[in-house]
């Protein structure tokens, strides 16, 4: 079954709620007040049902200028528009103002229903109809149908039905309705609560993405807190599932009383992002008198929640109407939302609506930019694809990233977002790292343009030693990913050409350390000296001493290379052996373990010929390498 929402607009007491009652048979004043005024203050709910299956939910608004509030509540999620004129009064101020949000609101089809044409002549309806005509005029109503209707006569009744059924087959042959509820995450806007004896807290609203089941577990927006789906109902009837388009009531148990309110959110886990600033395309009405500047507030409606905003505007320095621009709004409390959201804007004082527009961003970065390079990323966000958005964000992040933090960031669904990425991998524009997270092909280049930059700077300054320490070269490039994610970029970086590994130490690929005359001499002598002292080698400090003062910066670069060419082995942070030797204790102590399983530091001593100090020295190191462990007065294999 297809399921389609109309919403209906217009001026107060032009006949919409009678309409309604026509059409359908329900009668959507269902409060007291509303009874006893004659107007509808609440949006009410009915619906059709049509011979296709189609099932159309129908919202009945308020009219009422001071009720514009719960206008705008009723108009979330609305695919059709029924503008409803009374055939008596004609185009009203209010009638201008619905349908300047409707055209902000996204909504794209709909047709004009004029009403009470039995109490007027031809050619005042003639007059009415030249009026609609300059109304509509570049609006999404501009050459759609006028229907004349009298529900006191029942003109036009069925010709308007006829209308609407042609209108949502065209609706519903659209391939945006052709998603399945599956593929996009639960989302539905609270504009009721109440407790039910027996189903504890029911909340109301029409789905505006996705489907929801019995047994569910959801989150409220923006509080964060969990609830389970204990009861469903669409048009009053029980049902297990609920879809986009319908018009649901849904008991939740696990929730105090007040811990849910109008206004709230119920999605899907962890799939709503939450904040306070949006950037936008902003737009003013054609037929708007005034005038938006950087840091005007205004009052900024979303679904069923209203709040104050402060409008920065970033590629204009002023709004006027029929105009729009990007800006950034930075909202007075948090907003649960997604990219591609309509919302309203009002003028503070007084009160009008002026414009509305679109979220291209609901987790822009902090600092706010207008320079072209910002512009042109939200004109992407407003034109392009959901694969342009992707390889976008990719890009700004330029480090590593995984699909749910894409999915954050670009508020694409889940199994769309992983098929782009997907798609996105087996072209090389983005890189997958054998963790499972991501990298983007300009992002990894960038960083290897960026890590040989540093590597040509430290073989500048240290040009005996063999490169930087992979640790240090990663916290340089990517100080805010974790170590082993760093190391796979840089595996990445390696396999690309930008650099060469070996021995824990990184260097660009046609680096290697040359000795001048002066060092290759040093170098001799600090070898000729650690091989006779054999495992009674000297300190630094004492090998240092072996040169003049004017070599003595040579010797300590000589020393650093030898240590980083792993030509000497470092036993601590003062001992330290010529590494042929460090491998023929080494030997020693694998042949000792063939015959024992226990060594002790005095055999180690007798077998080095050594003192006790470099001894122990030797077996802490082994110990540190997890080659050998303590017990008790005795090493054993680890």
């Amino acid at each position: 079954m297809k399921h389609i929402i109309i919403g209906t607009a217009g001026h107060v007491d032009h006949g919409k709620t009678t309409l309604v009652k026509a059409l359908t048979g329900i009668d959507t004043d269902r409060l007291v007040e509303e009874k006893r005024r004659g107007v509808t203050i609440e949006p009410g709910f009915a619906y059709m049902d049509f011979e296709d299956g189609t099932r159309a939910g129908i919202i009945d608004v308020p009219g009422h200028e001071r009720f514009i509030r719960n206008m705008l509540a009723g108009s979330g999620g609305v695919h059709l528009s029924m503008l409803v004129i009374a055939a008596d009064e004609g185009v009203m101020p209010q009638t201008r103002e619905h349908l300047g949000i409707l055209t902000q609101l996204g909504i794209k089809d709909g047709l004009v229903v004029i009403t009470k044409t039995d109490k007027v002549e031809n050619d005042w309806l003639e007059l009415v109809v030249d009026d609609i005509k300059e109304l509509v005029k570049n609006t999404f109503l501009e050459n759609k149908p006028n229907v004349f209707v009298s529900v006191v006569t029942k003109v036009g009744i069925n010709e308007l039905k006829i209308a609407l059924m042609e209108m949502i087959s065209n609706l519903t042959k659209h391939p945006s309705s052709q998603k399945s509820p599956s593929f996009i995450p639960f989302r539905l806007p609270v504009d009721r609560v109440f407790p039910v004896d027996g189903f504890g807290m029911v909340v109301t609203g029409t789905i505006i993405d996705g489907s929801v089941k019995l047994g569910d577990t959801v989150e409220i927006k923006p509080s964060g807190e969990k609830a389970t789906v204990r009861n469903l109902q669409v048009h009053s009837e029980n049902v297990e599932n609920a879809y986009e388009g319908q018009r649901t009531a849904i008991s939740l148990s696990g929730i105090k009383r007040g811990s849910i309110k109008r206004g709230d959110v119920l999605t899907a886990e962890d799939s709503i992002n939450i904040t306070n600033v949006i950037d936008v395309k902003l737009n003013v009405l054609p037929d708007s008198k005034r005038t938006i500047k950087n840091g005007t507030e205004l009052h900024f409606y979303h679904g069923v929640r209203t709040m104050l905003a402060k409008v920065f505007l970033l590629d204009k320095t002023e709004l006027n109407h029929d105009k729009s621009c990007y800006a950034r709004l930075k909202l007075k409390e948090q907003l649960p939302c997604k990219r591609g959201d309509r919302f309203v804007v009002r003028f503070y004082s007084p009160l009008e609506t002026i414009g509305g527009g679109i979220i291209l961003d609901s987790l822009p970065q902090n600092k706010l930019s207008r320079n072209n390079t910002a512009i042109q990323s939200l004109k992407i966000r407003e034109l392009g694809s959901n694969e342009d958005i992707i390889i976008l964000e990719a890009d700004r992040i330029n480090t590593v990233f995984t699909l749910k933090e894409m999915i954050k960031q670009t508020d694409v669904n889940i199994d769309e977002c992983e098929k782009i990425i997907n798609n996105l991998t087996t072209m090389g524009k983005i890189k997958k790292l054998p963790s499972g997270k991501y990298i983007s092909e300009k992002s990894l280049d960038s960083i290897g343009q960026k890590c040989k930059k540093i590597l040509i700077e430290y073989h500048k300054e240290f040009p005996l030693r063999t490169g930087m320490n992979i640790a240090e070269l990663r916290q340089k490039i990517l100080p805010n990913i974790i170590a082993s994610d760093g190391g796979e970029v840089l595996e990445m970086l390696k396999n690309m050409g930008f650099i060469s590994i070996s021995n824990n130490n990184a260097s660009t690929p046609e680096f290697s350390p040359n000795l001048n005359e002066g060092q290759k001499k040093i170098k001799e002598q600090i070898i000729a000296e650690l091989t006779k002292t054999r495992y009674d080698t000297p300190l630094k400090e004492a090998l240092a001493s072996m040169f003049r003062r004017n070599e003595q910066k040579d010797f300590e670069q000589v020393f650093e290379s030898l240590k980083n060419n792993a030509e000497i082995i470092m036993l601590s942070t003062l001992i330290f052996w010529l590494s042929e030797n460090y491998e023929n204790a080494i030997t020693l102590i694998q042949n000792h373990f063939k015959e024992n399983q226990t060594l002790t530091l005095a055999e180690c001593r007798d077998m080095l010929g050594t003192t006790r100090k470099y001894a122990l020295a030797f077996l802490e190191h082994l110990d540190g390498k997890r080659i050998t462990k303590l017990v008790g007065d005795v090493r054993m294999l680890s």
